[in-house]
């Protein structure tokens, strides 16, 4: 019985670690969940959108620049579209449990473009994606777009590439999409 409580007991220490991990992690989530609605709506109010934008239950806003009228996109299609992809942040955040405070990184400005599907050198400067393989924020946005759409996604960092960010885009970076969408395939 002894020897069964010496092995259990790093194993119990471990839990308590991750718990503690957890803690700090969801502090740190709720702290950028309130920094993401900050930034996106002070977008919102600086470009005169504020009445135009929906936001969805998980946090994504989106605002409709031209309705479309072809069919709607559903999960696991290939679309063909066009996109530019800007920085809404640069991952800044003031210090919280655990994590100190963050500037950000100044490579990534806001408003900076990261990505343009017109960079591809395709003659429709388009690229063809299928929905649910993308970061989860612009899955959902395109799930809410018919052929002939274009609409902004306004990206809540949690909804990106959270706090791990991906190659040119910082961690906890809230990002804009303008997105439209030329066909189903």
């Amino acid at each position: 019985m002894a020897a069964l409580l010496l092995v259990a007991t790093p194993a119990l220490w471990s839990c308590n670690s991750q718990t503690t991990l957890q803690k700090q992690l969801t502090a740190h989530q709720d702290q950028l969940k309130q920094i993401d609605e900050d930034t996106i709506q002070s977008y919102l109010r600086r470009n005169n959108l504020l009445g135009k934008a929906t936001r969805t239950n998980s946090g994504l806003y989106v605002v409709s620049v031209v309705d479309g009228t072809g069919a709607a996109v559903k999960a696991g299609d290939n679309v063909r579209l066009k996109y530019v992809g800007k920085f809404l942040s640069n991952g800044a955040h003031p210090a919280s449990d655990g994590y100190p405070a963050s500037p950000g990184d100044p490579r990534y400005p806001q408003g900076a473009i990261f990505d343009n599907s017109a960079d591809n050198h395709t003659p429709c400067g388009c690229t063809v994606f299928t929905v649910g393989t993308l970061t989860a924020g612009f899955n959902e946005g395109l799930l809410l777009m018919r052929v002939g759409d274009r609409k902004l996604f306004l990206v809540p960092s949690r909804l990106a590439y959270g706090p791990s960010g991906n190659t040119g885009i910082p961690a906890d970076a809230a990002l804009l999409f303008d997105v439209e969408i030329l066909s189903i395939q």
